[in-house]
């Protein structure tokens, strides 16, 4: 991906005719909000959001639209004769694999002139782990919603943006969403390298990533010493927060900071750990914690506030290592000992299906000796039309329908044995 190169400029203070919000609009960061971005992200719709796939387009898309609604400017030249942006005018596209994936990106003016050249940069990746995707540690065919990693981080971004139109600070704030973090942080590294911003002109990068499972307001700071300045501006309002929190001084991370911090710019990482639904199925948006987010949110915002108070540029350090919490590399040592025991109690159906193209169903090539299919009196040729009332009409359905299953789950099988129509309860086996 090339991106069109700007004059800074002209886009801090250019109007394209999209008022930002009123003064009296204000608003506080409200956990209703982030409930409403997340259970939408996070939802079976977007298919867990895999970049380059349709998911991780709709959420892409979801964001552009928020920065339009906002009134932010975005980083793409208008084209002659359009005088307010579209949405596609939020999205960064980038290569990966011959997958097209967009970043989304969309920029507040400050209030100083004199800084318009310092952005400060807000940002949390937008998509997960689809279904069998990058990263993902679920069965074939489940659906890995992502509702913490990072629907939590990249609906803060979207919060933040909102309290900040109506707030602006000194400097300007560019507020983005990236993709294929979970390929290798390909989205935040494409932009670094290749976006329509030098990184001389990013005066700070704040990444939030998985900020919503915090357990008794525990929280992890990282990159505190990738500036000569972070600690002295923000020891303080860290330590008064009310919140549990671990710092750390590293520049790198497993997410997208370390892209920034590789650029030359101070990068600081917002984190509340893994958990047992890390990169699985089952991290859904029930299960965040929304009053500890606004919390940490309120946080990232006084942050922002104390960095904006400095008059001068940041000193960016070299911090060599991972900024990570001390116990990381135990939980994720637990987290994967017990995906290997879910693995090994995965319910099978023990069958081989192809798709005829004619009949209605998947036709039954084959049946495993003592399966749970020929326990539950299947035979080969049946065609099997739905299974825990999810028609089958690939073997893609297959696998989400026997999706999260383990074995000893009854499951109810419809199908057709010549030409009538039938129906079992099975358990896997």
């Amino acid at each position: 991906m090339k991106a069109t190169t700007i004059l800074l400029p002209i886009l801090a203070f250019a109007s394209f005719g999209s008022p930002l919000l009123a003064q009296e609009d204000r608003t506080p960061i409200r956990a209703d909000d982030l409930r409403e971005h997340i259970t939408y992200l996070a939802s079976d719709e977007l298919q867990g959001r895999e970049s380059g796939k349709e998911g991780g387009h709709a959420a892409a898309n979801y964001f552009a639209k928020e920065w339009l609604r906002l009134g932010l400017e975005p980083l793409s030249v208008l084209p002659e004769g359009q005088e307010k942006p579209k949405t596609k005018d939020y999205l960064l596209p980038f290569q990966v694999r011959k997958l097209e994936c967009f970043n989304t990106a969309g920029l507040l003016p400050g209030t100083d002139p004199a800084l318009a050249d310092q952005i400060l940069v807000i940002g949390g990746h937008h998509d997960h782990a689809g279904i069998g995707g990058p990263g993902a540690m679920g069965f074939p065919g489940e659906i890995h919603n992502g509702a913490d990693d990072n629907a939590s981080g990249s609906s803060g971004v979207a919060e933040l943006a909102e309290w900040f139109v109506a707030n602006p600070i000194r400097r300007p704030i560019l507020f983005m969403t990236f993709s294929a973090e979970e390929r290798g942080l390909l989205g935040s590294k494409a932009f670094v390298e290749d976006g329509p911003i030098p990184t001389g002109s990013m005066y700070a990068m704040i990444n939030c990533d998985m900020i919503g499972r915090s357990v008794n307001d525990y929280l992890y700071v990282g990159g505190l010493g990738t500036s000569e300045e972070f600690h002295p501006l923000l020891d303080e309002i860290l330590k008064e927060s009310g919140m549990n929190i671990e710092m750390g001084d590293a520049g790198e991370a497993p997410s997208d900071n370390t892209s920034f911090y590789h650029g030359g710019v101070p990068s600081l990482f917002f984190f509340t750990h893994i958990h047992e639904d890390y990169h699985m199925p089952g991290d859904d948006a029930s299960k965040i914690n929304y009053d500890a987010e606004v919390r940490i949110l309120e946080l990232v915002r006084s942050c922002a506030h104390a960095l904006d108070a400095r008059d001068h540029s940041l000193n960016f350090v070299t911090a060599p290592g991972m900024a990570m919490p001390a116990d990381f590399n135990q939980k994720m040592m637990t987290h994967m000992m017990a995906i290997g025991e879910r693995q090994r109690n995965r319910g099978k159906l023990g069958v081989t299906v192809e798709n005829n193209g004619e009949v209605t169903g998947l036709r039954i090539s084959r049946i495993r000796k003592a399966s749970a299919a020929e326990t539950g009196g299947l035979h080969v040729n049946d065609y099997l039309l739905s299974i825990a009332n999810i028609a089958l009409k690939s073997k893609d359905d297959l696998r989400r329908a026997l999706g999260g299953k383990i074995k000893g789950d009854v499951i109810n099988v419809s199908y057709i044995r010549n030409g009538e129509k039938n129906s079992a309860t099975i358990t896997l086996k």
